[in-house]
C-alpha cells in the first residue's frame, strides 16, 4: 500500500511539473516581465521608432485612399508613421467616449505598433487580474499585430501583444478587453482601420505602410 501510495505521489508530482512548464512557456512574457521587474531590471526594449499623429496626416491619408479606389488610379499608395497615427487618431476621436489619446504609431517588419494612454476603468478586473489594484484609471499602453486583408478588402489590424505599465498581458485576454473598451472598428481580437474602399493587399515596413489596389471583379 505504502509503495502504491508513493506512486501516485510521483505521478502527482511529474503532473505538477509538467503543467508548471506548459503555464511557464505559455506565460513566459508575463513571467518575463516579473522576473526583470522583480530584479529591478528595466522592460525589454522596444525596437519600434514611434512617430505622434502628422499635421494633416488623415487628410493625406483620406486623398491617397480615394486615388487607389478611382479608376485608372495607382497599383498602390503609401502612408507613413504619422499619416497612419493620424488617420487612427482620427477615428478615436469619433468614438462616442474618448478612451485612447496621446498615441504614437511606429512601423516593424510585417507589424504596426501603437503607444498611447488608455482609459481601462471600463476594464472587468478579472481581466486584468492580481495588478488591477495598482492601476490608475489612465494608464501607459502599447499594442501591436500584423495588418491583413479580409475577403471584403478591408484592411484589419489584428492585435497580438498588449502591455499595460510594461506589462504584457497574454493575447487570449486581448479580445475580451477590445469588446470592454468599444473601441471603433473593433472585432475578435482585431481593429478594422477606416479606409475608404476596398484595399487589395498590405505590407508593412520599417518605413511605411503599403496598400494594393484591389483588383476590378
Amino acid at each position: 500500500m505504502g509503495c502504491l501510495r508513493q506512486l501516485f505521489v510521483q505521478i502527482g508530482c511529474l503532473i505538477l511539473v509538467i503543467a508548471a512548464v506548459i503555464l511557464g512557456f505559455i506565460y513566459r512574457e508575463q513571467v518575463t516581465a516579473v522576473y526583470r521587474r522583480l530584479r529591478g531590471l528595466p522592460p525589454v526594449a522596444d525596437t519600434a521608432a514611434y512617430v505622434l499623429p502628422a499635421a494633416g496626416g488623415a487628410d493625406r491619408a483620406a486623398r491617397a485612399l480615394e486615388q487607389l479606389a478611382r479608376r485608372g488610379g495607382p497599383a498602390y499608395v503609401d502612408l507613413d508613421a504619422g499619416d497612419l497615427a493620424a488617420l487612427v487618431d482620427d477615428e478615436f476621436r469619433r468614438a462616442p467616449r474618448r478612451v485612447f489619446d496621446s498615441i504614437a504609431v511606429g512601423l516593424e517588419e510585417n507589424a504596426v505598433r501603437l503607444r498611447g494612454v488608455l482609459d481601462i476603468s471600463e476594464i472587468p478586473q478579472r481581466l486584468v487580474g492580481p495588478f488591477s489594484s495598482g492601476l490608475d484609471r489612465r494608464e501607459s499602453v502599447a499594442v501591436g499585430g500584423p495588418l491583413g486583408v479580409d475577403s471584403a478588402g478591408r484592411v484589419l489590424w489584428t492585435l497580438t501583444s498588449l502591455k499595460i505599465r510594461d506589462f504584457p498581458f497574454p493575447k487570449s485576454t486581448i479580445p475580451a478587453i477590445l469588446r470592454a473598451l468599444r473601441l471603433p472598428g473593433a472585432a475578435d481580437g482585431a481593429l478594422i482601420l477606416p479606409l475608404a474602399g476596398p484595399v487589395g493587399d498590405v505590407r508593412v515596413s520599417r518605413s511605411l505602410v503599403r496598400l494594393y489596389r484591389a483588383s476590378a471583379r
